[in-house]
């Protein structure tokens, strides 16, 4: 039994983790992201100095009504997020959660050395994966022409959508999947006037998921840094799922991040804690280390790995390339830094900062 003393422990550190389906797995009504007996809960997340935790509303596109059970999953975040602060203003120790939706909120909400950084406060970024959400738009007014509204868009913005990935595992109208391509299998010319509208609206474009050709056109296209929230090395890992070499160096070179997933299908070989590392080790050298974080897939994924009970393991990660020799500001970088640093990017600016309230909606 491994009895060293950790170097570090969630009370100390700070974590931003691109890719959860919680909110999906939750049954509306039925259980709070307080408690949930989940790989993630808010209970866990404030057990860390901060813990930002991307939320994902997952798209089946299976299904005919796509478009009512997206609004029907953001309802419910909003009802989880009042009912997370309600309690939390009453609790014995009180908490706060915030939703970050801009620039100054996220910066407010890691400012720990502020005047906010003594309270109990835990963050979520709404997010949406499945570019079948915005379907419609490609048959709007105009669409025939190649002249797209977007109103479908605009209205998940304006909900307080802050990242997109652009599919799942079925082609849509934007690109195809690693799962399935069609001829071509990059990006449709809806799927190239979106890229360009969710550049200038300021919501992340995630590449997890799409088809090499897809990844390589959103590349060529974007104006701003784009992420893979939740991908592993495909040399570490031969699946079609992960990144290849190339495609982490054109990320490094796009300013984006990709967030190491702990789906042991991904993972490969032995699928526990060492394994992880093993992916981020490659990753590093490539010469990408600041281009390195953390995307979980909690409660989207099964199995978890070896050594890895939920969010409240997380700091199980750092502390160990700690031991390796990876400095603070690295390892720093890859909890929480690199993914702070390129969500502040591409958000839009939002009010002055000063409150974690500013970008946020409670």
């Amino acid at each position: 039994m491994d009895t060293v003393k950790p170097a570090v422990s969630p009370k100390n550190m700070c974590i931003f983790d691109a890719h959860c389906d919680t909110l999906t797995e939750l049954k509306a009504g039925e259980r709070s992201l307080l408690d949930a007996p989940a790989h993630f809960n808010v209970s866990k997340q404030l057990s860390y100095r901060r813990y930002l935790q991307v939320t994902d509303i997952w798209v089946d596109s299976g299904r005919h009504d796509v478009d009512a059970r997206v609004n029907k999953n953001i309802d419910e975040f909003y009802r989880q997020l009042k009912l997370l602060n309600t309690v939390g203003a009453q609790a014995a120790e009180p908490f706060e959660v915030a939703q970050i939706t801009d620039r100054c909120g996220l910066d407010a909400y890691f400012d720990v050395d502020g005047g906010r950084g003594k309270k109990r406060q835990a963050a979520l970024l709404l997010a949406i994966e499945g570019g079948e959400c915005i379907d419609a738009d490609s048959r709007g007014p105009g669409a025939d022409e190649g002249q797209y509204r977007f109103d479908r868009l605009h209205e998940l913005f304006d909900r307080g959508v802050r990242l997109l990935t652009m599919t799942w595992n079925t082609p849509n109208a934007m690109c195809d999947t690693h799962l399935n391509a069609r001829e071509p299998a990059g990006l449709t010319p809806f799927g190239r006037a979106a890229v360009a509208e969710l550049n200038r609206l300021g919501i992340m474009i995630d590449l997890s998921h799409i088809s090499d050709q897809g990844f390589w056109d959103v590349l060529e296209l974007t104006r701003r840094p784009v992420v893979a929230s939740h991908s592993d090395a495909r040399a570490v890992c031969a699946v079609s799922r992960n990144l290849t070499d190339d495609m982490f160096r054109a990320l490094i070179k796009n300013g984006g991040v990709t967030g190491i997933n702990f789906c042991t299908s991904f993972l490969g070989g032995s699928k526990d804690i060492d394994r992880i590392i093993e992916h981020i080790e490659h990753f590093a050298g490539l010469g990408g280390v600041d281009h390195i974080g953390l995307g979980s897939d909690f409660d989207g994924i099964e199995e978890l790995p070896g050594g890895i009970d939920g969010a409240e393991s997380m700091y199980k990660i750092i502390d160990r390339l700690l031991r390796m020799g990876y400095t603070e500001g690295q390892a720093r970088g890859i909890a929480a830094d690199n993914f702070r640093r390129v969500f502040r990017e591409v958000l839009p600016a939002g009010s002055e900062p000063g409150t974690a309230e500013k970008g946020v909606t409670k």
